[in-house]
């Protein structure tokens, strides 16, 4: 043992004033192991250090801050493809039918229309619509609105002097008729955060029924004429 102990003290010394360019051995001695002096490249502690830095933040802002997440990065994918299905969806007519059923028969629709509802609407009406400097549109009272077509007429032409804009501007008509019927669908949510109650309390909403066929235009059962005898 005092042999092997001499050896690594000789070792020691030797390689501590060896010539320049070996590596120097420190002095600090754990059972006989030494430990050579050999840091790491600054490149390699540059990149640690700036890794360990710019996580902080990162954290920050994007677990604990406003940053938007993975969640969040999927659903506003979703909602562009959505949109530009609702741009294709052709020639949509902005009555009461449509706004009252389109987002609720149609789920990729809906999660289309919620998010842009809160890329363009969650600033004054909250993200769930129970609002903010806007109306609360989960209740049932309302300002601008006595019909479900008055949701597209609001979204599309605004409320001069109330800080509603104009979005016929932005939107195309189909678009504007989706963002109507998502908006008319938040009436009777939850909302997290809801505002009080504005305006006049309305009846619910009921979708009207087709118009019943003529009969004169029906078709006539197999085997029979009708009465011009065709």
């Amino acid at each position: 043992m005092a042999n092997t102990s001499s050896v690594t003290s000789a070792t020691s010394h030797a390689s501590s004033s060896g010539p320049a360019g070996e590596a120097k051995i420190l002095d600090h001695n754990y059972d006989g192991i030494r430990e050579y002096d050999n840091p790491m490249p600054f490149w390699w502690s540059a990149l640690f250090w700036g890794s360990f830095i710019f996580s902080v933040p990162y954290y920050i802002y994007y677990h604990v801050g406003v940053g938007p997440t993975l969640n969040d990065n999927l659903e506003a994918e979703v909602g562009e493809f959505v949109e530009a299905q609702a741009a294709a969806l052709g020639d949509l007519k902005p009555d009461a039918k449509t706004i009252l059923s389109l987002v609720q028969n149609d789920p990729k629709l809906k999660t289309g229309a919620s998010v842009m509802f809160r890329s363009n609407c969650a600033t004054c009406h909250g993200p769930e619509g129970g609002g903010r400097t806007g109306p609360n549109l989960a209740d049932d009272s309302y300002i601008n609105v006595k019909q479900p077509e008055d949701f597209f007429k609001v979204i599309r032409d605004g409320v001069s002097g109330k800080g509603m804009p104009d979005w016929g501007k932005r939107f195309s008509e189909p678009q504007l008729v989706l963002l109507a019927s998502y908006a008319a669908s938040l009436r009777g949510t939850n909302p997290a955060e809801a505002k009080e109650a504005q305006g006049t309390v309305l009846p619910q909403w009921s979708v009207p029924a087709s118009a019943p066929a003529d009969p004169a235009n029906a078709p006539a059962p197999s085997g029979t004429s009708k009465p011009d005898g065709t």
